[in-house]
């Protein structure tokens, strides 16, 4: 699965979001362990905005939630204790996601080697879209399975209805 997060600019509460500027969006692909691992590290911080707007987990299909002013300082704390957080950890660790089972085979755990100065950048890379949205007046958008599609501009199939 593929989870985008990045910068739009929303005129009413209500307005449907689309397009997300390619310049201003971080893309997490959940089919490579790696970046499934950095994904586990920063997403239940922001479990509760998912649960809010979704009323599902972040970690769910088709989840789409949106930060908007008055969410931006809470998440510039959010993204501060994330970083205080990775400070602690060693330079390099394997985070378990799980376990795998291929045809035949044993199951093997699911423990990508994280580096904390790649965790630590990717909280800045997020620090910086949060202080764009806030000097921006914009907000910030997460979305996931088809809502990942619509805000990345990946056109659907023919014969698909959007709701």
């Amino acid at each position: 699965m593929h989870h985008v997060i990045g910068l739009y600019t929303s005129k009413k509460k209500t307005e449907r979001l689309w397009l997300l500027d390619p310049h201003d969006r971080i893309i997490f692909r959940s089919d490579c362990f790696h970046s499934s691992g950095y994904f586990s590290l920063i997403a239940p911080a922001f479990e509760k905005y998912a649960q809010r707007d979704a009323q599902i987990s972040i970690t769910s299909i088709n989840v789409m939630t949106c930060l908007r002013s008055d969410d931006l300082n809470d998440a510039l704390a959010i993204l501060n204790n994330l970083e205080i957080e990775l400070n602690q950890q060693p330079t390099s660790w394997r985070e378990y996601l799980g376990e795998i089972q291929y045809p035949r085979q044993a199951r093997r755990p699911i423990q990508p080697l994280l580096f904390r100065c790649r965790a630590i950048r990717l909280v800045h890379m997020l620090r910086e879209l949060v202080l764009k949205a806030q000097a921006q007046d914009k907000c910030l958008v997460y979305g996931n399975g088809v809502c990942y599609r619509s805000l990345c501009g990946i056109k659907m199939p023919p014969g698909v209805v959007y709701s």
